[in-house]
């Protein structure tokens, strides 16, 4: 979800349920060997391993955001 500057992320993590905000300029990364991080507004990070291994919905969702 997109609100002006700000993009809202709600993902489900080993943690559980977690929802975070991204600037709308920061982009997921592509990591060497596979898989993508992204980073929120407060510089915590979250590693996807295996982008592939989502859902279909999730997929679509998630490559709008990768270059």
């Amino acid at each position: 979800e997109e609100e002006g500057e700000i993009r809202h992320w709600r993902v489900v993590t080993k943690q559980g349920e977690r929802t975070f905000q991204t600037r709308r300029d920061d982009w997921p990364l592509e990591r060497p060997g596979g898989g993508l991080l992204i980073r929120d507004v407060a510089g915590d990070l979250y590693r996807l391993g295996n982008p592939g291994a989502l859902d279909r919905k999730s997929r679509e969702l998630l490559w709008a955001f990768v270059d």
